[in-house]
């Protein structure tokens, strides 16, 4: 086979690409192949997750549908949690007291209040030791 101006500049090209841009290039390919529209955002993974962690995500994820929270949940929870340790673990602080100091701008103290239940629900249901 002989080599053309253009092959060049494609092994060029390849050859200048780091191993993030590789599996990056690999996941829109695969996003291509499937011509689905929820593989779309995969090629971003490789830029957030690097090598082997993205290898250990697709081991222990492939083939699954996660919905990923939003920034938003996860700090609705961590207030919640925090609502949690004020009252129920470290400092045995009144409710009211509590859910007050953790409930800024943000959050309603009816969204911190149900997601704390949901904490009680969890903890009380579910065993999270690692044994």
């Amino acid at each position: 086979m002989r080599k053309t101006n253009r092959n060049t500049k494609i092994v060029e090209a390849l050859y200048n690409l780091n191993k993030t841009d590789i599996y990056s290039m690999m996941l829109f390919t695969l996003y291509k192949m499937k011509d689905d529209p929820r593989y779309s955002t995969l090629s971003e993974l490789a830029y957030i997750i690097e090598g082997n962690n993205l290898t250990n995500f697709l081991d222990y994820f492939g083939g699954l549908t996660i919905t990923v929270p939003t920034l938003r949940d996860m700090r609705k929870i961590t207030q919640a949690m925090l609502l949690y340790q004020y009252v129920n673990i470290e400092e045995k602080e009144d409710f009211k007291d509590a859910i007050t100091a953790v409930c800024g701008d943000e959050f309603s103290k009816d969204e911190i209040k149900e997601a704390y239940n949901k904490i009680l629900e969890v903890m009380s249901n579910y065993d999270f030791s690692r044994d």
